[in-house]
Formats: structure tokens, C-alpha cells, sequence
């Protein structure tokens, strides 16, 4: 198990649900949908939860997990539950200086780089085609929204997208803007949400709102996941340890980056349209005002 330092408990149940039998699939609604203590229960006590035998649990945990027996599942449940509940106070202590300073920027290089290579590494191709297949969609209305920190990922995934589609908007993350969001929500709306440990009440009570509402949910948060995972549509995950005492959104921008990429390629001759009339609207605010002498004053052209 030692070699897949990555791949959390959550994780693996999620990136194998197609694989499941219906039994087994019961026992996955019940850890990822249930308390995240419910692993910790007996192997007997979860079967029963589940309706599933106990030779059900075992096979689960074993030929699905890749877990030895049911006692290797549970310590590693363990970590991660403690791991999802780690503040930022706790990160902070935990972080040690050790390469001198003269080695600080090739360390924070190389960190980077091995978190951005593994968060995009470990994308779910089924949930990635999903996420691109929602966004490129122009019946879609996309909104975004995120936490304290990761508002600023949503922000850029907004300001990108919207250059290649229409229908793009940042739901700020004030209770009056998502308030006003829920009002008018429609079941054709697509919502991003960004959530990280420690997982925000505020946005997680947005994004089930949104849902109920019929609005689609795409989450981007951490290995652990955010418990808005229990009603998104898809769910990528990007690292959030890096070189420093902060937890690190690099990562994640890697992630977005790599679905805008897809998401471009998906819209192919529109999004370059769309893209040059962007670009002409806004040359006009970007250059000196008033040009200079001899330079032709540009006017947008005519959308085709």
C-alpha cells in the first residue's frame, strides 16, 4: 500500500464504482455518502448498515480496495479522516526547514512539479470527460464559486473560460451574491465549487442547495474530499501539500488549466471566434489611450 502515498480511501472507492457489483455498490454509498466513522465500525456492523453478507465487506475491501484484510482498511480510513480534519495551525507545526536556504528554490521547484505531475496524473478520465462535457456545452450556464483561499481558483477558471464561451459567471463568496445565485438557479446550470479542508459550511450549503435545485455540481477539492462530493456530478482532485507551511493551490490551477485546455479543444472553431472578438474588445482598454499619433483607432468587429 506504501507505494500509492496518493490514492486515499475515498478515492479508490470512487475511481472503481463502475467495477462494483450492486452489493458492492451498497457498501460504497455508505462510506462515501455516510459519516466518514462508518469504516471505523465493525466489519459485521458495516455489512449491516449496508444490507450486504460479510463475506461482502471482505471481498470489497480486499479484491476492489486492494487492501491485506479489513484491519489495513480501517487504519488507513483512519489516517485520512485525520488528515481531513488537519487545520492549517497543525500544517504549520508540522512543517520543518530541512534543506538549508541555499537549496530553497530547487526544492520548491522540484515539490511543485512532483505535486502538479501527480494531481494531474491521477484525473479520473471518465470524471474529466464529464467535467469537460458539462463546461464546453453552450446550453449550460457555467457558474463558480469557491472558499476563503480557493475562491481565487475559481476566479481564474471564470476570467479563462468565459474568453472561449458565453454564459460564464463568479458567484462571489459573500452570502448576498450566492443567495441571489440560489434564487435564480436553473436545472440547466452548471455549478463549480471549489472546496479544501478545512471544508467551508457556507459553500458546502450553497452546493447542496444548487443541487437540489436541479443544478449540476462540479466539485474541485482535495484527496480527502470535501463532503460536497455526496452530491456532485464529478469530482477532480488536485494535492494540496507543497514546499511551504501553506497548503498550496498550484496544483489545483494545474488541474483547471488542464480542463480549460480540453475544454477549448472541445469548442474547437468557436472558441478561437469567440476568443479574437474578446481580444478586440479588450485591445481597446489594454493600449495607451489616446494611441499614438498615426495609430488607427480599432473599433470591435462585428460578431460573425
Amino acid at each position: 500500500m506504501n507505494d500509492e502515498p496518493v490514492l486515499r480511501v475515498s478515492e479508490r472507492i470512487r475511481q472503481r464504482l463502475g467495477d462494483f457489483s450492486p452489493a458492492e455498490r451498497r457498501v460504497a454509498r455508505v462510506l462515501l455518502s455516510g459519516p466518514p466513522t462508518a469504516g471505523l465500525e465493525s466489519s459485521a456492523r458495516l455489512a449491516q448498515q449496508a444490507g450486504v453478507s460479510g463475506p461482502t465487506i471482505s471481498r470489497f475491501v480486499i479484491n476492489q480496495l486492494g487492501f491485506d484484510n479489513y484491519a489495513a482498511f480501517q487504519q488507513a480510513l483512519r489516517e485520512e479522516i485525520s488528515a481531513r480534519v488537519l487545520t492549517p495551525v497543525e500544517i504549520y507545526r508540522q512543517y520543518r526547514v530541512d534543506r538549508p536556504s541555499t537549496d530553497l528554490l530547487a526544492n520548491c521547484g522540484a515539490r511543485l512539479a512532483e505535486a502538479v505531475t501527480a494531481s494531474v496524473r491521477a484525473i479520473d478520465p471518465g470524471e474529466f470527460r464529464r467535467v469537460v462535457a458539462l463546461l464546453a456545452d453552450p446550453a449550460h450556464p457555467v457558474l463558480a464559486t469557491g472558499g476563503w483561499f480557493s475562491q481565487l481558483a475559481a476566479d481564474y477558471l471564470v476570467n479563462v473560460l468565459r474568453e472561449v464561451r458565453s454564459k460564464v459567471r463568479l458567484v462571489q463568496a459573500t452570502a448576498a451574491d450566492r443567495a441571489g445565485t440560489l434564487a435564480d438557479i436553473a436545472r440547466k446550470d452548471v455549478v463549480c465549487v471549489f472546496d479544501f479542508r478545512r471544508y467551508e459550511r457556507d459553500t458546502q450549503e450553497f452546493a447542496q442547495a444548487a443541487h437540489d435545485s436541479g443544478a449540476r455540481i462540479v466539485l474541485f477539492t482535495d484527496p480527502w474530499l470535501s463532503p460536497v462530493a455526496d452530491v456532485a456530478d464529478a469530482v477532480l482532485t488536485a494535492e494540496v501539500r507543497g514546499p511551504s507551511p501553506f497548503e498550496s493551490l498550484t496544483p489545483t490551477m494545474a488541474v483547471v488549466e488542464t480542463v480549460l485546455t480540453a475544454v477549448a479543444d472541445e469548442l474547437g472553431e468557436a472558441a478561437r471566434v469567440r476568443f479574437e472578438r474578446f481580444g478586440q474588445i479588450t485591445d481597446n482598454w489594454i493600449r495607451p489611450w489616446p494611441p499614438a499619433d498615426g495609430a488607427p483607432k480599432s473599433t470591435p468587429a462585428p460578431m460573425p
